[in-house]
């Protein structure tokens, strides 16, 4: 039996079957699709867009590529409208792009998001929460190693405790200080607390200031009966 190869599946197909395989629907494919408000393609890179545009002069980063909104910086609804009316040859529409307008399914949804951007807020956001919550998973689980040349050795293992410095020692002039401190109040380093009997004295005096002079203070407070 006679197979002949179909060729290539359609933009639309290919976008079904890209994100099919996700559990997502046709309407958050076009959602989704939106997201090329933003940004530009560059035919160096993708194989896709022209070298510069009046639109890719200037603007953040190295200039150039080619956009699919006026306001690439900008997320709005521009994308669904600029791809309807086909306005501008600067204006990058790939072939997943039109089949947005071409597909019955995906046309429904366009349609509404180029007239009503509050619909494709909405349903862009829940969209792009479900894309997210997907996670992501590795092929082979333990990733690939891109740099894998055998003349840079095995890179060394990290081990924090290596780059620490461990207890700071005080200075010597912040000891002085300390010590300083400390004698300026009765206070000797060479003793301990307890047996520190100037030091005591001091504080024993402070408790008893403090004491006459809130119980002095409630006795005046009856002095007139």
């Amino acid at each position: 039996m006679l197979c002949l190869d179909a060729g290539p599946p359609s933009p639309a197909d290919h976008l079904r079957d890209v994100f099919y395989r996700m559990g997502l629907n046709d309407q958050e494919i076009v959602a989704l699709s939106g997201a090329h408000t933003l940004g530009r393609a560059r035919p160096e890179r993708s194989g896709w867009g022209k070298p510069e545009t009046k639109y890719t002069k200037t603007g953040p980063g190295e200039a150039g590529g080619q956009s699919w909104t006026v306001k690439w910086l900008k997320f709005g609804n521009s994308y669904f409208k600029d791809i309807k009316e086909k306005r501008d040859e600067d204006l990058l529409v790939l072939p997943t792009d039109a089949a947005l307008f071409e597909d019955p399914s995906f046309k429904n949804y366009a349609e509404k998001y180029a007239e009503d951007p509050a619909a494709f807020f909405k349903d862009y956001a829940e969209a792009h929460a479900k894309l997210s919550n997907l996670g992501a998973k590795f092929d082979p689980p333990e990733g690939i190693i891109i740099d894998n040349d055998p003349a840079q050795g095995t890179p060394e293992k990290f081990v924090a405790a290596k780059y620490s410095t461990g207890k700071k020692e005080l200075s010597e002039s912040m000891k002085k200080k300390i010590r300083a401190e400390y004698e300026a109040i009765g206070g000797s380093p060479n003793k301990p607390l307890p047996t520190n009997y100037f030091l005591n004295i001091i504080i024993a005096i402070s408790v008893l200031v403090l004491l006459f002079t809130f119980f002095g203070n409630n006795n005046s407070d009856y002095s007139g009966f």
